[in-house]
């Protein structure tokens, strides 16, 4: 499945943390209380990611100081903790093709991790390690 993804021009990133580039540092910061589709919870300085996804529901992304992997969309009830027990410092990328949606962070090692989400059974996969652009 990682060969059918695509960066896809219509997913919109924004970082509601900073205005331009996101830089990373491995200087853990204090937890930030952010909101995103009106949920509140407590992130890391990288803030949280809203996605438009072109195939589903905008979502939120976000790392919290304990380095745990969260997202939220309308209608959850509030941030959930991706599966897979994932850590990570930051996000660093977002993918998405008409049968599934991937997510890519980056850890204060400098490993990048991936999770996917297929749209035929609505379930996030487990991370697993790239050493590529993509997931």
């Amino acid at each position: 499945m990682k060969s059918r993804f695509r960066l896809s021009a219509t997913v919109a990133a924004l970082s509601l943390a900073a205005a331009g580039a996101v830089g990373l540092s491995t200087t853990p910061a204090a937890a930030a209380s952010t909101t995103c589709l009106g949920y509140t919870g407590n992130l890391n300085q990288y803030g949280a990611q809203l996605v438009g996804w072109q195939f589903g529901p905008s979502e939120c992304f976000g790392v919290a100081p304990s380095g745990s992997i969260w997202h939220t969309w309308s209608g959850a009830g509030g941030w959930k903790e991706m599966p897979g027990n994932g850590r990570a410092l930051a996000f660093t990328a977002f993918s998405e093709s008409s049968v599934g949606k991937s997510v890519k962070v980056v850890t204060e090692s400098g490993n990048y991790y991936c999770n996917y989400d297929d749209y035929a059974t609505n379930t996030w996969g487990g991370w697993y390690g790239t050493s590529t652009d993509h997931c």
